[in-house]
């Protein structure tokens, strides 16, 4: 599944892009979304609410905020989501650089390169580390698994520590755990912790010392499960 948005102030740009897409979604039997929007501030309300987006196909010069402004507000944010910029204009390369865009695209659009970018948008998809969506108070947010270090019950909910931070999600221990079952390196240690044994510095017999140092415990009926599966998962690799 591809997320994909197309944002541009211009009607005939957008429904061009959209036909190209679709033609391509067609052709390669696909399973792929697309949304239009007509502004930056249209797209960037939408988007903090429902961080769903894989790709975004921005348009650069437009009425208020234009596209570079609105890539660099996604990148303070998300670092998965893969820009790609169209523009008139072949003016704006170092700004590409600043947040990291895939590719530019001239106008007039043209069908095989909106295709390629497509093609490498469909390769890097499939080689991303996989993500989920979860709510919280803000809405959904996706998360990278690889920078979940382990999960906490909180009543309801769910206490992170993801990439040094805390966040709380608002689903519960037994739904996350579902979210991420066809990944090995996570596992209970404790009824109330979810760890991502890729994120173990050492196990030790009553509890876990993370790669920040963070102390996760670990309970005596599942020490002997986390040993062996922290073995196999990390040490066997």
């Amino acid at each position: 599944m591809l997320n994909i948005a197309v944002v541009d102030d211009e009607q005939t740009h957008r429904d061009i892009l959209t036909k190209y897409i679709r033609e391509w979604k067609n052709a390669k039997r696909l399973d792929v979304k697309v949304e239009t929007f007509d502004s930056s501030e249209a797209f960037y309300f939408i988007w903090c609410e429902d961080q769903r987006y894989d790709v975004v196909f921005l348009d650069i010069c437009m009425g208020g905020a234009d596209g570079v402004s609105l890539a660099r507000k996604i990148r303070e944010k998300e670092k998965a989501i893969t820009i790609i910029f169209t523009t008139g204009i072949a003016d704006y390369m170092q700004e590409g650089y600043e947040v990291e865009a895939m590719h530019y695209l001239l106008k007039p659009l043209d069908r095989k390169k909106v295709w390629e970018c497509l093609e490498k948008c469909l390769q890097r998809k499939e080689e991303d580390v996989k993500t989920i969506l979860l709510p919280t108070e803000e809405g959904l947010v996706k998360i990278e698994t690889d920078k979940l270090l382990f999960a906490e019950a909180m009543d309801r909910c769910c206490l992170l520590t993801y990439q040094g931070e805390s966040l709380t999600v608002k689903i519960g221990m037994r739904e996350l755990a579902q979210q991420l079952e066809t990944l090995e390196e996570f596992t209970f240690c404790h009824r109330s912790y979810l760890v991502n044994l890729r994120k173990v510095a050492r196990v030790c017999k009553k509890e876990l010392i993370m790669d920040n140092g963070t102390v996760v415990p670990v309970s005596r009926r599942l020490y002997k499960e986390v040993n062996e599966k922290f073995i196999r998962v990390v040490v066997g690799e």
